[in-house]
């Protein structure tokens, strides 16, 4: 761009120098050398703010990931700590089972069937239970974004949406990276690790869920409100919070 514009600049002067003085000439020379090194220091301070641009959101990004992995960190620690009960949970389901088996007075063998098979369901629902545990703990190594998550309001459409056809796969995914987000929200954002009654139960909260009105922004923080339960006749209000762009749950 420089270029072309001396060349025109100089082209100009070729063409009508031979009326001018050499003073006039010198002038126009000077005139040339300074939209020249104003053009240059021009597109020195463009550059200089765009590299200070970079460097601030690398920096940014730099801050995000570090505190991605604290709540990463944060959430496995969570998820070990449920493993470190399931061993006794399991004891006392098999103790039941034991009870169960020994003879009793008056009972029916119908009835103590029917006691061992529901025995035997809690304790199976129990390790399944551990190996979600241990499925959840590896899959914050595969963490998602999604294009829904840049307006809050989608985020709760999406969950009701899902709910609805109980796919809860990507739930994870929408609780605060950064670990913030409280014990109510965990019960959501973990909710494809749950047990089949507590899916059920979920599923029917949330399932005919519907956002009402327009969610309230404030800078990086959201409040969104929403009805729900199984005729969608409770109002709650769901927190929001922005991370590098994008809405996660926070509270409710």
């Amino acid at each position: 761009m420089i270029k072309n514009y001396i060349f025109v600049l100089f082209t100009l002067l070729i063409l009508i120098s031979c009326g001018k003085s050499k003073e006039e000439i010198e002038l126009e020379k000077a005139k040339i050398e300074l939209e020249k090194t104003k053009l240059e220091l021009a597109e020195k301070t463009k550059k200089e703010e765009e590299n200070k641009v970079k460097e601030k959101k690398a920096e940014l990004n730099k801050i995000h990931e570090q505190k991605v992995n604290v709540g990463k960190r944060k959430k496995i620690t969570e998820l070990n700590l449920m493993l470190q009960k399931l061993p006794q949970a399991i004891e006392k389901a098999e103790q039941n089972i034991r009870e169960i088996n020994q003879f009793k007075i008056g009972r029916s063998s119908s009835t103590k069937e029917k006691q061992l098979q529901e025995a035997k369901t809690q304790l199976r629902e129990i390790r399944d239970y551990g190996e979600k545990i241990k499925n959840e703990i590896a899959q914050l190594e595969y963490h998602k974004t999604f294009d829904f998550q840049k307006d809050p309001a989608s985020v709760m459409k999406y969950i009701f949406e899902s709910a609805k056809k109980g796919d809860f796969s990507n739930f994870r995914n929408l609780c605060d990276p950064y670990g913030e987000n409280d014990s109510d929200v965990n019960q959501i954002c973990y909710a494809e690790m749950l047990m089949e009654k507590k899916q059920a139960d979920l599923k029917r909260e949330f399932e005919n869920g519907r956002v009402i009105g327009k969610a309230k922004i404030n800078g990086d923080k959201a409040e969104v409100e929403f009805a729900f339960g199984a005729s969608a006749n409770r109002l709650e209000k769901m927190k929001m919070i922005k991370r590098n762009g994008l809405w996660y749950l926070g509270a409710f």
